[in-house]
Order: structure tokens, then C-alpha cells, then sequence
């Protein structure tokens, strides 16, 4: 069987959803710092697609160059994928309508959770890891439960391209990507979050899951 996403209704409604992704998340900073009280500052949706781009400087870095480790871990885990795709016998108990609309769904659910996290975080929202004066610890929304909620949003995201380019092997490999990507990233930031709040965010830590309840 050729590989589904050939199809041009298949192949355009993954591109429509890819966008979509994107949207959604500059709509959602640029929401959120709108509710804290920035619309003045940002103005546009374009100053927010420029925050999407390049972050912004304010607040105190300790980074690390973990922002560069994701990024190439999305890029990698989605050529992954695509390319397992491309392999027939890859493509096992996938590759038809039913699980590119579940991996449409996993893709949309992603990007959901993530969209949320980002407006409740509002003006701390960054691709950086920062710490601002006068930053507190956000427990509303998703991080009633989760650490690090918008992340958990990145899996599946990835997880969902793999399964609607045709593969569930591919959605494994572009999980496991992203994921050992990730850690860094996690272990920099809960890094940077306890020495700034201390006690209150191990309580914080203690009350809560990384990206999965009950399990990390």
C-alpha cells in the first residue's frame, strides 16, 4: 500500500494542522501577556509572532543552550518519522484514514495543553529558560497537576506527527527523540526554579508530576 500521506487531501490536511499548531501558539502568548497587562507593549500579533521567535532579554538566563538541544530534537524526531514512514514494513497497522485522524487528534490534543500552559504562564511565558524579578510559581491551569505541562504538549505533538505520517514505529521514535531531547531542558529549568523559590517550589515539586500524573 503507497504511503497515505501521498494522497493530496491527506498531505494538506497534516500541512493544515502543522499550521495550526503554529498559530495557536502565538495566538496564546500573545493572549497571555495580553491578560497580564502587556497588550501595550506587545501591541500586535506580530510583535507576538517576533516573542515566538526570538524571546525576549528582561529577565536573567540560565538557559544553558538548552533551547537549541529542543529545537533539533523536534527537527529530528519529525525527519525520523517521516522517514520511517517511507519504509513499507514500517508502516504496520497504520498508514489509513483511522490512525491519521487519531494522530490529528493526538497532534490537536498536544497542542491544546501546550496553548493552555502558555496562557497560564502569561507574561513568564519564554522559550528560554528565565527568571524575572518578582516571578512567582504558577499553580493555575495545567500546573495544578503538571511541572511542566506545554512539554507534555510537545510529546504528543510529536507523537501525533509520527502516527499521521503513517507509522506507529515512528510515533515511538519521534517520542523517544523529543523526550531525551527534553531532559536537559527539565533538568536546567527545575534547576534554575529551586534555587530561586526554594522551599516553595519543592512543595510545589512534591505535589505534582513532571508530564505524566503518576508516573513522572
Amino acid at each position: 500500500m503507497p504511503l497515505l500521506l501521498e494522497d493530496s487531501v491527506a498531505h494538506w490536511l497534516v500541512v493544515a494542522v502543522a499550521c495550526a499548531v503554529v498559530i495557536g501558539e502565538v495566538v496564546a502568548s500573545y493572549l497571555g501577556h495580553a491578560r497580564d497587562g502587556e497588550r501595550r507593549l506587545l501591541g500586535t500579533l506580530a510583535d507576538s509572532l517576533l516573542l515566538y521567535v526570538h524571546g525576549r532579554g528582561a529577565a536573567m538566563r540560565q538557559d544553558r543552550g538548552t533551547r537549541l538541544i529542543v529545537a533539533l530534537a523536534v527537527y529530528l524526531g519529525v525527519a525520523a518519522a517521516l522517514a520511517i514512514a517511507k519504509v513499507p514494513g514500517l508502516r504496520a497497522d497504520a498508514n489509513n484514514w483511522w490512525t491519521l485522524g487519531l494522530g490529528i487528534g493526538i497532534i490537536l490534543a498536544g497542542a491544546v495543553l501546550r496553548d493552555w500552559a502558555i496562557l497560564s504562564l502569561g507574561r513568564y511565558f519564554r522559550r528560554e529558560v528565565t527568571i524575572e524579578p518578582g516571578q512567582r510559581i504558577v499553580r493555575r491551569g495545567p500546573y495544578r497537576v503538571l511541572r511542566h505541562p506545554s512539554y507534555a504538549g510537545i510529546f504528543l505533538i510529536l507523537a501525533g506527527f509520527g502516527l499521521a505520517f503513517g507509522s506507529w514505529v515512528g510515533a515511538a521514535v519521534a517520542l523517544l527523540i523529543i523526550v531525551v531531547g527534553m531532559l536537559p531542558r527539565i533538568r536546567v529549568e527545575e534547576r534554575a526554579l529551586a534555587q530561586a523559590f526554594g522551599a516553595d517550589y519543592t512543595d510545589y515539586a512534591n505535589s505534582t508530576a513532571r508530564v505524566l500524573p503518576h508516573v513522572w
